[in-house]
């Protein structure tokens, strides 16, 4: 039962990750062609560490005094981000140069 709850825990981490880091690449690509980028970036920062603040509180409302499960969740969200990092991160560090020097 324990280790059923603690995989559920770091299911819902990953899932958490995947809400916030997710949310943001699809807000980083939008914010581009916006006519109002700082509001739509923080308008979609507020929302989004709203959702996982509520969804880190559901998980401490549901493990009780188990700080385990707490644990299991934010290694979850960890793991998560860094897969999502590495998915949609520059391919190599020659191509993050390029995007960022404009050209001469």
């Amino acid at each position: 039962m324990v280790i059923l709850a603690t995989v559920l825990a770091f299911g819902g981490g990953v899932g958490l990750s995947a809400l916030y880091f997710g949310g943001l690449w699809l807000t980083v690509r939008r914010v581009v062609a916006g006519e109002w980028p700082r509001s739509f970036l923080l308008g979609s920062f507020v929302v989004r560490t709203g959702l996982v603040l509520l969804g880190f509180y559901i998980v401490i409302l549901w493990m009780g005094e188990r700080w385990e499960l707490l644990a299991a969740c934010l290694l979850g969200f960890i793991v998560g981000r860094t897969v999502l990092v590495q998915r949609w991160g520059p391919r190599s560090a020659h191509a993050s140069k390029r995007s960022i020097i404009p050209p001469s």
